[in-house]
């Protein structure tokens, strides 16, 4: 897919509808603590298919491969296997989409992949030995290639924190796959990153880096997106604007995890989202197929009234 498709897309969908959480899904069906999800691309296939497909079912136009981690594997010498899973993830996410395609909108399988885990010091080394910048580069650049074989239409780089990494992850993956790229950054209620950029800063150095589309995801639950997602507007001069929330902030009980917010509470701060002018909205920690199927809902009822 190219860039212009991609924006043809986001053009043609009016917002773009991304899917729910699959780590919380996955853990849910009972796939253990303690153990990267990715590994589930191998172990538990059927299982991340059927998450995938409760998700088209719930109206979702993309689907995101199950593959976060991968680039903290890959930093940290795992290159062989995390590729491996990383590919098994987009494929299992491609056969769960082309299945979807029969119904009246195509359904497109994005490559997600999260930061490299590590902190980078000024000079960018790695404070786990790594080389730094230049290491993420090539893990960036290697898993969008593998992407792209096994598929993928674009690549989404989300919960990324340093915006000096999410803008050389963008670059390379870009030159080494040549499919678009969207980047979300991760902020807290002060309007900041855990490396101290604002959202705005982020949204001006990466349209000028090219990216197709920008946002914020995770931390927050959609009212506290508000005031980011109003920032990144502020600034993206009509690039589209991605926003994933939290279902809220994790609660811990009885050797589980739970989320705070109810369906009827995302889907309305969800809502809110929408009325200011974001292009595409999804679910990160937390999130369920029914949020997303309750935000479909909204998307539809808008649709119809201005028909």
């Amino acid at each position: 897919m190219t860039e212009a498709e991609l924006k043809e897309f986001f053009n043609k969908c009016g917002i773009v509808l991304f899917d729910s959480a699959l780590g919380t899904a996955l853990f849910a069906a009972g796939y253990p603590f303690g153990v990267g999800t990715e590994r589930a691309n191998i172990t538990h296939r059927e299982t991340l298919l059927g998450i995938h497909l409760a998700n088209i079912r719930a109206g979702s136009d993309v689907i995101t491969s199950n593959s976060f981690g991968v680039t903290h594997m890959y930093m940290r010498g795992e290159k062989e296997s995390a590729l491996e899973l990383l590919t098994e993830g987009v494929k299992i996410a491609r056969q769960a989409a082309a299945a979807g395609e029969g119904a009246e909108a195509e359904v497109l399988t994005c490559l997600g992949l999260g930061p490299a885990g590590v902190m980078f010091d000024s000079s960018g080394d790695a404070d786990c030995g790594n080389a730094g910048y230049e290491a993420a580069e090539e893990a960036f650049a290697a898993q969008a290639e593998a992407g792209a074989r096994a598929g993928a239409d674009f690549v989404l780089l989300e919960t990324f924190a340093d915006m000096e990494e999410i803008l050389r992850a963008a670059k390379a993956a870009g030159c080494a796959a040549g499919l678009p790229v969207i980047g979300t950054m991760t902020f807290n209620e002060g309007g900041h990153s855990f490396m101290g950029a604002t959202p705005s800063e982020f949204t001006r150095k990466a349209r000028v880096c090219g990216f197709t589309a920008v946002g914020a995801n995770c931390t927050l639950d959609p009212l506290g997106m508000i005031p980011i997602t109003r920032e990144i507007l502020d600034a993206a001069e009509g690039i589209p604007v991605l926003v994933q929330p939290n279902a809220g902030q994790p609660v811990y009980r009885d050797g589980q995890t739970f989320y705070d917010i109810t369906t009827e509470d995302f889907s309305s701060g969800a809502e809110k989202l929408i009325d200011l002018g974001i292009s595409g909205v999804g679910g990160c920690c937390g999130t369920t197929p029914e949020m997303i199927s309750a935000v479909r809902g909204i998307i539809e009822s808008r649709r119809k009234r201005n028909e």
